[in-house]
């Protein structure tokens, strides 16, 4: 049994899909299909059943995916052990981030840079959930966002900061000179806020649950960034973190009163990977990093 008859096992059963998963690993369908013929016959038993419209595992190869998993997750842990004796010589380190981090990130970034110019940086940003779900996957190495409300075992998270989730309007918001705000003098406005599974959204519905509120949700958007255009050029009221409205132009961040709002900032990782060198390196510069303190100081 070969690792590489392993891993195109893993991908087949991921994918399901003979085409599709000889795309994936570069790989001809009949060699695709000729390697695992080859582990089924080593090993005595049928993975796969085959006909003309589909693939599905029997239930051998079902029992023996999550080992075979793990066998291929070790390997390249071993890979990566290897390849860090290097010593930050060469490489890649793969992070991904929300919106609200993204100008916090650069000061460690071109720190990073500035040490470690061997090492290539990728920086995706995207939400809370797709991150999580990257970081299960180990397509990412790091992941930058607040923690969530629900806990994931596969992630171990650690804070970085502590913010507040605020009311926020436009500047010329009839609310905006508030110093603070209870959820009850947002009820005549309409709210346009963050769609479900954000964290921003998270934690407003963990507030306002079992609250007697009587709410206009006007619109629900999954990017942040055109959710602030909109709030900036309207009259919407929405929900968001105090960091990410942290000098925004034409926005006003209102605190709320006498609300459970607390936003913790944090970078996940995976709690079964190993932490490389270059992975290690970038979060001592991260938790260094002063713009998260002054973030802090200035909202």
């Amino acid at each position: 049994m070969e690792l590489r008859q392993l891993n195109y096992f893993v991908q087949l059963a991921e994918h399901l899909n003979y085409s599709q998963t000889a795309k994936v690993l570069c790989i001809t369908q009949s060699t695709l299909s000729q390697q695992i013929r080859k582990l089924e016959d080593e090993l005595g038993v049928q993975l796969f059943v085959r006909n003309s419209h589909h693939v599905q595992l029997t239930d051998v190869g079902q029992n023996i995916l999550p080992a075979a998993e793990r066998v291929i997750h070790e390997a390249n842990t071993c890979l990566d052990m290897i390849r860090d004796v290097q010593n930050l010589g060469t490489g890649e380190l793969n992070i991904g981030t929300t919106l609200t981090f993204l100008p916090l990130l650069k000061e460690t970034v071109l720190e990073f840079a500035r040490l470690y110019p061997g090492v290539k940086l990728n920086i995706v940003c995207k939400s809370m959930e797709e991150l999580m779900l990257q970081l299960e996957k180990e397509e990412i190495d790091v992941a930058l966002s607040f923690s969530s409300l629900n806990e994931n075992e596969h992630i171990e998270s650690h804070p970085l900061f502590t913010g507040n989730l605020c009311v926020v309007v436009s500047d010329t918001h009839p609310l905006a000179h508030s110093k603070s705000l209870r959820l009850r003098d947002v009820e005549k406005f309409r709210l346009a806020l963050p769609s479900k599974g954000m964290q921003a959204r998270e934690t407003f519905d963990n507030m306002t649950e079992g609250m007697d509120l009587d709410l206009n949700i006007g619109l629900e958007i999954n990017q942040i960034s055109i959710l602030m255009d909109v709030v900036r050029a309207s009259r919407f009221v929405t929900f968001l973190s105090d960091a990410t409205v942290h000098r925004q132009s034409g926005l006003v961040g209102i605190p709320i009163r006498n609300a459970n709002c607390t936003m913790k900032g944090c970078f996940h990782t995976r709690k079964d990977s190993y932490r490389n060198n270059a992975t290690r390196e970038f979060l001592k510069l991260l938790c260094r990093n002063k713009a998260f303190g002054m973030a802090l100081m200035d909202l």
